[in-house]
């Protein structure tokens, strides 16, 4: 199967088509008011720190996203500051994965980031998007450690 056809565009304000792709990915029936309410909240509040953008295929529905956070280093003496990006979730609904969606909403990430002098992207990849992620020069980071508080 071929690249399907697909538009991908920036998120602004408005963000309801990642939050139907958050009803996909948790395969949980739309209609969670509460969860609704905080999605949107979450959104209008963190949207400058983060860079998302959506996949739309040919009649309009979304069908994938990436969704990242941009965190701003404090400078030091004789070290600037700089910023990078952490890609903290992409999805592809079912129906179009493994046809090159993910790739071109990576693509799209690493574009904008890189236009706005971002200087490194990391994220934490699930097995099955390891290829992905290699395939678009990702490389293992052994350098970072961990403690989950939860």
């Amino acid at each position: 199967m071929g690249m399907p056809e697909v538009t991908i565009n920036p998120v602004g304000t408005d963000a309801e088509d990642q939050l139907t792709l958050r009803y996909e990915w948790s395969g949980v029936p739309t209609g969670d008011r509460e969860f609704e309410r905080h999605f949107r909240a979450c959104w209008q509040t963190e949207r400058h720190r983060r860079r998302a953008f959506v996949a739309h295929a040919a009649d309009g529905r979304p069908v994938g996203m990436a969704n990242a956070l941009i965190y701003t280093r404090v400078p030091s003496p004789g070290r600037p500051t700089a910023r990078w990006l952490y890609a903290a979730n992409v999805f592809v609904t079912p129906t179009f994965r493994r046809r090159g969606v993910a790739a071109s909403l990576m693509a799209e990430v690493i574009d904008a980031v890189r236009a706005e002098g971002m200087v490194r992207i990391v994220l934490a990849p699930s097995e099955m998007s390891i290829p992905l992620y290699r395939s678009l020069g990702f490389r293992v980071a052994d350098d970072l450690m961990r403690l989950d508080l939860e």
